[in-house]
């Protein structure tokens, strides 16, 4: 004989039903409730907060990162700071770049501003994959160059506000 007392008193027919609203409410949830999602508006959304959230770091304290590239270029050529920012520069590049804010060490001194009051500052070779680090405590504009390739217009700018 068989026991139809099933799931806590429910009998065969009704745990199929329960099973049945289950799998459907599972389906329902995984859809959206039938909405359409707009997966460019969806992707443009969480970069958008991402480039938010990547700004929102820096004016928590967080690091400010500007790569050096095989183009010899610093990425981005020009980033804005909070006063009190440790900049760090990381050479992605196969090749050896420098970070240079000492006009006495430039090629080309006009090449590099200082802000009245701050200091030069500068590396040595980095090899990839090498970083560099220094905190801009004077606000206004840093001007550098990578030594080895300031004559090809590897110049960057820091701004500190």
């Amino acid at each position: 004989m068989e026991d139809r007392r099933l799931a806590g008193g429910l009998g065969g027919r009704g745990l199929r039903g329960w099973l049945a609203g289950a799998v459907w409410l599972v389906l329902l949830a995984g859809c959206g409730g039938g909405e359409s999602v707009d997966a460019s508006a969806t992707a443009t959304a969480r970069f958008r907060e991402g480039m938010e959230g990547l700004q929102g770091g820096i004016e928590r304290g967080m690091p400010a990162t500007v790569t050096m590239t095989d183009g010899q270029r610093f990425d981005p050529p020009q980033v804005t700071v909070p006063v009190g920012t440790n900049v760090v520069w990381r050479n992605a590049s196969a090749t050896e770049h420098t970070v240079t804010a000492d006009p006495a060490r430039a090629q080309t001194a006009s090449n590099v501003q200082l802000p009245s009051g701050a200091e030069p500052f500068g590396s040595e070779s980095l090899t990839q994959g090498q970083t560099f680090a220094q905190q801009l405590t004077v606000a206004g504009e840093y001007r550098y160059v990578c030594r080895i390739h300031e004559g090809s217009g590897m110049v960057g700018i820091v701004t500190v506000e």
